[in-house]
């Protein structure tokens, strides 16, 4: 009988494995705090720099499915290899970048590396660790990359001002050179196909899916800024829409599409899909808008409202293996049902008591969110990656972290869009336009969103309990 704890290799495994989570999600956040720094250091103004951080952001998403497919045919340690060879080099580039232009080049190449290295961890999860396994292994690679979300901006503050902007990207250097070695000796070499020729690549496919998830994600993120009436979020929607449509065409016709059409047939593949989106359009959205509350009705200055969300990210990386632990016990489904109806009652009991004096209600939130997300996240991995085929699990896991990243997206946009539209009957959210709204409407206002996001997690749950999986 198989031991259910993980085997000295597999620990070995896993940790390469996490390792790569917590390094994509850390260099999404490091760069953040330096931007000032970076914006005086090339004269250059916000809207120009931030392009530092959307150039990274737009590659990782729209390149997901693209890496996912071609893991299942070159080999997930190969392209591996591969993806943290470029994340390294183009950490070099952006180090020594003479130019924002080149700056914002390398950052985009780094998000090609980053996007590898995300798209098929969880793919390596199910295809290096037996079934008993995979529970607490995903456990583990939910703690890593909340590890590199929290200490993310912290540590790239730290560099920045101890040494300079420079070294947030220098850092990165070794440790992938490090970080190569022990994944070329540890990673089980890839299967051999001596032989059996590769089916011809779905280039046009991946070409139009890489414009069309661009310009999604690119809407997105400059509706807010720049209004729906405005001529570029025209042009951008046209575009997502034209490309779409002939993807869609192409797809059909085409003898080896991107992504195999027959994982659709699956309910654990499609229903585990849209609670993964809503959940992470949630946890996006609850990101963005509750440093307002916490500065503007609670009148917390930022960096006290960040301790705030450390809570949050203690709770949830101590939570995440324990998940992971308990679903080799309990049905991983039956898991993300129970944390979203859970989730439920966190959001809306939350807008019920944003009027509150108290800070109890807003700590007894992020607990209860903390606990939501870690036991929904790893379990829901298991859900989709345990449905994935043999062959075919760099294909699923791009496809899922792709939903999930377009997802995080929407999630700002969604909940921007609810509060602005109830406070401030406008498109835009600053902070000085909060100053002019009655406390009245402006508690009713961060009220409503809540209530959104619990109709969000009613939903998530529905297609939780559906996403049963069936026999291979």
């Amino acid at each position: 009988m198989q031991s259910q704890s993980v085997s000295p290799d597999g620990k070995v495994i896993l940790f390469s494995i996490a390792f790569a989570t917590f390094m994509v999600n850390a260099d999404s956040y490091i760069v953040n705090i330096s931007l000032p720094t970076i914006s005086t250091y090339f004269k250059a103004d916000t809207e120009a720099v931030s392009w530092v951080v959307m150039s990274y952001q737009l590659t990782v998403t729209a390149l997901l499915l693209v890496f996912g497919t071609l893991g299942d045919r070159l080999g997930i340690k190969r392209l591996f290899m591969l993806g943290y060879g470029i994340f390294t080099l183009s950490s070099l580039t952006c180090a020594i970048s003479p130019t924002l232009g080149w700056l914002v080049a390398s950052r985009a190449l780094q998000g090609a590396g980053a996007s590898i290295l995300y798209a098929l961890t969880p793919a390596m999860v199910p295809k290096y660790l037996p079934p008993e396994q995979r529970g607490p292994a995903f456990g583990a690679l939910a703690t890593a990359a909340a590890l590199g979300i929290s200490v993310g901006t912290p540590l790239g503050g730290l560099i920045t001002g101890l040494l300079s902007w420079h070294w947030a990207f220098l850092i990165n250097i070794p440790i992938g050179i490090i970080a190569m070695i022990v994944c070329k000796r540890v990673l089980p070499e890839d299967s051999s196909r001596q032989g059996t020729p590769l089916p011809p690549f779905d280039y046009a496919g991946s070409a139009l899916s890489a414009v069309a998830l661009t310009a999604l994600i690119y809407l997105f993120s400059k509706l807010n800024s720049l209004g729906i009436t405005s001529p570029v979020i025209t042009a951008t929607a046209l575009l997502f829409i034209g490309a779409s449509l002939v993807l869609v065409v192409w797809e059909r016709k085409t003898e080896h599409p991107l992504l195999d059409y027959s994982l659709f047939r699956s309910p654990a593949f499609n229903y585990g899909n849209l609670a993964n989106f809503l959940c992470l359009s949630y946890l996006a959205g609850h990101n963005f808008i509750t440093p307002f509350y916490l500065m503007t009705v609670k009148d917390m200055p930022a960096e006290k409202a960040g301790t705030v969300f450390l809570l949050y990210s203690l709770i949830y990386m101590g939570m995440g293996p324990l998940a992971g632990q308990l679903s080799k016990r309990v049905s991983p489904r039956l898991l993300c049902t129970v944390a979203l109806i859970l989730g439920v009652a966190v959001s809306s009991g939350f807008s019920r008591w944003l009027s509150s004096d108290s800070m109890i209600p807003v700590y007894v939130y992020f607990v209860g969110l903390a606990l939501v997300m870690a036991t929904f996240i790893p379990s829901n991995n298991n859900v989709v990656m345990g449905m994935a085929p043999d062959g075919k699990q760099g294909a699923v896991s791009g496809s899922f972290r792709m939903v999930g990243r377009v997802g995080m997206t929407v999630g700002v946009c969604l909940f921007q869009a609810v509060f602005a539209l109830s406070a401030l009957h406008a498109g835009k959210l600053h902070a000085d336009a909060l100053k002019t709204v009655e406390k009245v409407q402006l508690l009713s206002s961060f009220s409503m969103v809540y209530m959104v996001g619990a109709a969000m997690f009613a939903v998530a749950a529905a297609a939780s309990l559906m996403a049963r999986t069936e026999n291979k």
